[in-house]
């Protein structure tokens, strides 16, 4: 089933092809990198185990870093349609963004968390797969009276309380086109679909009804149920009164059924649905967009892949999810479990797909047989989420065959688990600055009154797991006070950092650890509010310029009609100091003050790689081997400013590579980087070697005079014993001067290269440098131009060298 990622297909296939894996990242380009898979649940501890459905919590862990507290619930019954029970379910938690799960508290009700969202206020809103109560059709002829089956959590999902609520609708609000159009109709309402709380109060959720089309069989169609309860005084939504929902549909035929949707507020305030269809012989997707909070909505479109343009998309159980960056993303399955994003953010056009999860039968049997298709995402921060799975469907009925209960082998065995896969959806562009990393580290500082405090009735990140909201919240951690909100890696409504004045407005000042060249910032200001924010940067802190800032309103001026998440600004400027000024909004609509304003996150880039976006494999890069990204703090120095890095390993650690035979490498430029020649290039870089066997060497490359070749023309590096040394071909290895580099410790370091000569320095932490030697030309012959660099280990025969790099630049 596998094709080349991203090639067009000469006819549509059924069911659609889905490439097994993704593109080749590249530096200029939003690529989609996929990790690894973890088991979340297996049959030892829950027997059967599939459709899982999961939701994330932003929760500040215990050495102050903001982390998802995950719940996957599914279910552990037959695909058998009965009464709910609490036997049906199981359920299991992650305090440190899904990294590992253990059984959830007995409080956790799995069976009736069908459907889990958050609301503006940050409490969970669960709603039960058959969502309906007692149908009331007798009081008023023509007329429904429908309560639903909602609770909510204030502790992240440990305990659950119920909501009252109802919806009342008539005949004439059920879709015309339906076969028995009339409240009488009515044999059950589903929730099938994660709710959402639109950034103007709109409580939405997605829900399917299932008619009678003959005394035995039915027709379903697609419709949100929706309701605008309004906040207290202490910011929590209002539960007061009865939640009254309104029904709206949203998708009807008929002939065709309609059910699963999933819904999802987009960057522009609209509403973006995409439903089930059940065509033959499988079921595909559609979907439409609502401009008024789901009151009506565009005609029904097939969903298609932009690389496949007309051919069905094959699935069910759709999900949508939005990352901080604005970007995204679809997942669904059957026969297999893919996702795909929306470059554009409309959710029109879907490309870069690919397989996530399969399990198929390896020996005949239906294609759609093995792994359900009913899949979850969670975002876990920044530019990641994780995507859920099962390995085996459950059999659909006592006598059922499908799933893995049938007589076949799978690919990946007839164990009943839950899954789980990691994944990156990388923006275009390199060097993100680590805000938050800087800030903790105190190497970058920070001066702000951004720092007020939210409502007292909001479950902000400092809530604990299983406890509700507190106002010793504010002060139990330096959340609030150090204004981390807007570092955080979150855009969910309250992880910001906001304004403590009575005027709303707040000034929001950096002093960076260096001097950048600065190349873009991304801004979300107050969500869903009319925002107006003043960008200055300077090079000493005293004299400010607004900054040059390119898709914005004006220079240094940011005003966006709401923010949902990230908005990225181009910026070429050189700056240590970055001041943003918000003007004031209103949180009044949400509990908060009459005048307020926010940074709900930022993010910063510059010329200097320090490879915070990246996953697995560094973009940017080229000739990789025996190199991969790492968490300095986890696997090196916790004590160093910035969270990732690159590490090169040339031994026989089969994560990075078998060295006996390899030299570990990379090389710059890569795919995606536009890099001029020059006659003059500086790369300075961090160094933290780990073991020094053979040499940690490095390559400033160019194009020689004598004959127009490029390769390198300045060749240095640390030899054995810590010492900095240069080669030319004519005389070998001659040493350089300068201190010993000590292992277990960062040196930067830099060259200054010209077609002329290079010089090499140590760069100490104030930024001052000393000099260690001149570099002479590797060959002699002269320089034309500076083309690039690259860093190796010592030895191809040879093994041992391992160290850390980061804060690359090479300007």
């Amino acid at each position: 089933m596998a094709a080349t990622p991203g090639a067009a297909q000469a006819a549509c296939t059924t069911p659609i092809t889905i490439p097994t894996s993704g593109i080749t990242p590249r530096a200029d380009q939003t690529t989609v990198v996929t990790g690894n898979t973890g088991t979340v649940s297996d049959t030892a501890d829950t027997g059967i185990a599939w459709a899982p459905r999961a939701f994330g919590a932003d929760v500040v862990s215990a050495d102050g870093n903001l982390s998802r507290q995950i719940t996957v619930a599914y279910t552990r019954t037959l695909d058998v349609s009965n009464a709910p029970d609490p036997s049906d379910g199981g359920a299991r938690v992650s305090s440190d963004s899904g990294a590992t799960f253990t059984t959830a508290p007995s409080t956790v009700p799995a069976w009736k968390l069908s459907e889990v969202g958050q609301l503006l206020d940050g409490r969970l809103l669960g709603a039960q797969f058959i969502i309906n109560g007692a149908l009331d059709r007798t009081t008023v002829p023509g007329q429904v009276t429908m309560p639903l089956i909602l609770s909510l959590s204030a502790d992240k999902g440990r305990n659950w309380t119920s909501v009252n609520a109802q919806t009342v609708f008539t005949d004439a609000q059920i879709p015309s086109n339906q076969p028995n159009p009339n409240v009488n109709s009515i044999r059950g309402v589903r929730a099938a679909g994660r709710p959402i709380q639109m950034t103007d109060g709109t409580i939405v959720i997605p829900v399917y009804f299932a008619m009678a089309l003959t005394a035995t069989t039915n027709i379903t169609f697609a419709a949100v149920l929706t309701a605008k309860p309004g906040f207290t005084a202490a910011g929590a939504v209002d539960t007061s009164a009865r939640w009254q929902f309104t029904m709206r549909p949203v998708t009807s035929n008929p002939t065709l059924s309609f059910d699963e949707t999933a819904v999802i507020e987009r960057q522009d305030g609209a509403l973006l649905a995409v439903t089930r269809r059940e065509t033959a012989p499988t079921p595909t997707l559609s979907y439409r967009v609502s401009t008024n909070a789901g009151a009506t909505w565009s005609a029904s479109t097939a969903l298609s892949f932009a690389d496949q343009p007309g051919c069905a998309v094959s699935g069910v159980y759709p999900q949508l999810a939005m990352l901080p960056t604005g970007q995204l993303v679809l997942g669904s399955g059957r026969p297999d479990n893919w996702l795909a994003i929306s470059t554009d953010a409309s959710g029109t056009s879907w490309t870069q797909e690919q397989q996530t999860y399969w399990n198929a039968p390896t020996n005949g049997g239906q294609w759609w047989y093995g792994s359900s298709g009913y899949t979850a995402l969670v975002p876990t921060g920044g530019t990641r989420l994780l995507q859920f799975a099962d390995n085996c469907q459950a059999p659909n009925g006592t006598n059922g065959v499908n799933g893995c209960a049938s007589n076949l082998n799978f690919e990946k065995g007839r164990a009943y688990k839950i899954v789980d896969k990691q994944v990156a959806v990388l923006p275009p562009g390199l060097g993100k600055i680590d805000l938050l990393g800087k800030l903790k580290h105190g190497t970058v500082t920070l001066s702000t009154d951004l720092t007020g405090v939210p409502p007292a009735g909001a479950v902000t990140p400092p809530t604990p797991y299983g406890s509700g909201p507190s106002a010793a919240d504010a002060t139990s951690t330096p959340y609030w006070s150090t204004a981390q909100g807007a570092v955080d890696g979150s855009t969910a409504f309250w992880s910001g950092a906001l304004s403590s004045n009575t005027a709303g407005t707040g000034t929001y000042e950096l002093k960076l650890d260096r001097s950048y060249h600065l190349t873009k910032i991304g801004l979300a200001l107050l969500p869903g509010a009319a925002a107006k924010a003043h960008v200055d940067i300077s090079a000493d802190g005293t004299t400010w310029t607004p900054a040059p800032l390119t898709g914005a309103a004006g220079s240094g001026l940011i005003e966006t009609s709401g923010d949902r998440a990230l908005r990225y600004y181009g910026l070429d400027a050189t700056a240590r100091y970055l001041r943003i000024q918000t003007d004031a909004s209103s949180c009044a609509a949400v509990g908060g003050p009459a005048q307020c304003s926010m940074i709900n996150e930022l993010e910063l880039y510059s010329t200097v790689n320090s490879f915070e976006n990246e996953f697995a494999i560094p973009r940017g890069l080229a000739d990789l081997a025996c190199t991969r990204m790492t968490s300095v703090w986890a696997n090196g120095d916790p004590g160093h400013d910035s969270g990732n890095g690159i590490r090169l390993v040339d031994g026989t650690n089969a994560t990075f590579c078998d060295g006996d035979s390899t030299l570990g490498k990379f090389s710059y430029p890569g795919p995606g980087v536009s890099l001029a020649a020059a006659s003059t290039r500086t790369l300075q870089a961090s160094v933290y070697p780990v073991s020094i066997t053979n040499g940690l060497l490095f390559d400033i490359n160019g194009v020689r005079s004598s004959d127009g070749a490029t390769g390198s023309v300045y060749h240095l590096g640390i030899v054995n014993g810590g010492r900095w040394a240069a080669y030319t071909k004519a005389g070998g290895w001659v040493g350089l001067g300068g201190a010993e580099v000590p292992l277990s410790s960062w040196t930067t370091f830099q060259v200054v290269a010209t077609t002329t000569g290079a010089t090499l320095y140590t760069v100490d932490s104030a930024g001052q440098r000393t000099l260690i030697g001149t570099i002479p030309e590797v060959d002699g012959v002269g320089v034309r131009s500076i083309t690039g660099f690259s860093a190796a280990s010592g030895s191809t025969a040879g093994i041992g060298d391992q160290a850390v790099y980061d804060d690359i630049s090479f300007e």
